[in-house]
């Protein structure tokens, strides 16, 4: 399988938790999975899930996004 073209910045994205990212892409290319790779990184850096915050664009994506954060925590 071969790496994406932009994983460079899909590492980047996910390790640097100083930086705010934009992520904008089409439907399938492992948006939900960044973020929730970088949730936990977040998570695990600040030590509570009340200081995190994740923001969506639907209420779709924020509960697919809540169960694939829980799923990763368990």
């Amino acid at each position: 399988m071969r790496e994406p073209c932009d994983q460079g910045n899909r590492e980047r994205a996910r390790a640097d938790l100083s930086t705010t990212f934009l992520v904008e892409a089409g439907a399938g290319t492992g948006k939900t999975r960044l973020l929730v790779d970088r949730f936990i990184a977040c998570l695990l850096q600040c030590g509570s899930v009340r200081r995190v915050v994740a923001i969506t664009f639907t209420d779709k994506a924020a509960a697919e996004l809540r169960l694939r954060v829980r799923a990763r925590l368990r």
